[in-house]
């Protein structure tokens, strides 16, 4: 009998102990107030805090642009815990957290605001950020949109911004105005726009070649799912050229046309599709 009771409150004691769970991974792009990703020369970093101390605790923190990873340039992994008292630098599902943006010591404004609620552990969320001020709070900042309206001859002041929505497409060419605003492109200008220009099969080299605009200051890789009924994009290897090793490579624009080779996929049916950053 003794020996039950001692194992009675050993498992009780363990049971009151929080369990750590997998980590809540916070990834995206950083971009500055027009547009363009941050890289290690631009010295800001985050930290990540709850939303209700933001003087208090880091609880995970990191340089943008540090990273190797693709498809992003910040990544931050918040420890959670389960029911119950938890570890130092660890909360609870639910929590109010914010990611604050820092250079040089100085708090930076950035859209959207940061604030998130910790979702279950083991999540794996994307949020994409941009620097400066964002007045009327649509994602899109105000230095961008002044300095596109200004230059299409438009007067940039509180009526110009209310009608100038990231949703719309202000020159109708498909891409809406805050695609425009990702791809470095002119949402006033028809014929600015980021698009696939080309695909060609050549069943007798087993190869396809697909065309695409770029710009300066982006990067670009290519993805393809089986389905877009329920996609799952993958990055494709490709080469520069036909002759070329085909490898999983991210490519810089440079205003002009590329066109990447790539293995004709064995499917009957694939979709294609250019992902800019």
């Amino acid at each position: 009998m003794k020996n039950v009771i001692v194992l009675s409150a050993i498992l009780a004691t363990a049971a009151a102990v929080a369990i750590p769970q997998a980590p809540v991974v916070t990834y995206g792009f950083v971009r500055d107030e027009y547009g363009n990703p941050l890289a290690d020369s631009d010295a800001v970093s985050l930290k990540l805090v709850r939303a209700d101390e933001p003087d208090g605790r880091v609880y995970a923190s990191t340089a943008v642009g540090a990273t190797a990873y693709p498809a992003m340039n910040y990544r931050l992994s918040l420890e959670i815990d389960s029911e119950g008292p938890t570890r130092p630098y660890a909360v609870l599902k639910g929590t109010a957290m914010k990611i604050t943006f820092l250079q040089g010591g100085d708090e930076l404004a950035v859209s959207p605001t940061g604030v998130f609620t910790t979702p279950a552990n083991g999540t794996a969320q994307r949020l994409d950020f941009s620097l400066g001020e964002d007045a009327d709070g649509d994602g899109l900042p105000d230095a961008w949109e002044a300095w596109v309206l200004e230059i299409n001859g438009h007067t940039y002041n509180a009526a110009a911004i209310a009608a100038f929505r990231p949703g719309d497409d202000a020159d109708g060419d498909g891409m809406s105005n805050l695609r425009e605003f990702l791809a470095a492109t002119d949402p006033f200008l028809a014929t600015d726009l980021f698009r696939i220009r080309a695909y060609a099969r050549d069943a007798a080299t087993g190869l396809t070649a697909i065309t695409f605009t770029t710009v300066p200051g982006r990067t670009y890789r290519l993805l393809a799912t089986a389905s877009l009924a329920e996609p799952v994009w993958v990055p494709v290897a490709t080469s520069r050229t036909a002759a070329g090793a085909r490898a999983y490579e991210t490519y810089a624009g440079t205003g002009r046309d590329i066109t990447l080779y790539l293995d004709s996929p064995e499917s009957s049916e694939a979709f294609f599709k250019v992902a800019a950053q």
